[in-house]
C-alpha cells in the first residue's frame, strides 16, 4: 500500500488525491468499507430520528384535553362509574407513552453521550409542559 503524506487539516481535495493514488484492489476495497460505513451511518440516523420522534409522542389533544377534564372531575369527587373508567383508560395510555418517551430519552443520551438536558432540549421536550 503507498504512503500518501495527509496534511493536518483535510479537505475534500485531500481525500481525493489520496484516493486518486490507490492501486485498483485497494480502491475497490476503500468502495466497499466507504458504502459500508455510509449504509451504517444511514442506519444510525433512521434509528436516532425514531427515537427523537418517540421522545415527542403525545396523546392526542382530544384525549389529553379529556383526561384533564376527567382529572379535575375526580379531584371534586364527581365521577361517574363510566367517566372513571375512561379516565383509568385515558391516564394509563398516557403513562404508558411517557415510559416511552423516557426510554427513548434514556437510549439518545446513551447513544450521544451526552447530558440528559441538552438532549431533551435538542428534542423539544419541555419540563412541565407534557414532560415526564
Amino acid at each position: 500500500m503507498p504512503t500518501v503524506q495527509i496534511p493536518v487539516q483535510l479537505t475534500v481535495k485531500h481525500l481525493m488525491a489520496a484516493v486518486k493514488q490507490l492501486s485498483p484492489i485497494e480502491l475497490h476495497e476503500f468502495i466497499r468499507q466507504f458504502a459500508a460505513w455510509q449504509n451504517q451511518q444511514s442506519q444510525q440516523t433512521s434509528e436516532e430520528m425514531a427515537l427523537v420522534q418517540a421522545t415527542q409522542e403525545r396523546l392526542p389533544v382530544a384525549q389529553q384535553r379529556r383526561l384533564e377534564r376527567l382529572s379535575a372531575k375526580s379531584e371534586r369527587g364527581t365521577l361517574t362509574p363510566q367517566e372513571l373508567d375512561e379516565y383509568r383508560r385515558l391516564a394509563q395510555q398516557a403513562e404508558q407513552l411517557n415510559v416511552m418517551r423516557v426510554e427513548a430519552l434514556a437510549e439518545l443520551v446513551q447513544r450521544r453521550n451526552q447530558p440528559t438536558h441538552v438532549i431533551m432540549e435538542e428534542v423539544g421536550w419541555e419540563n412541565g409542559r407534557g414532560g415526564a
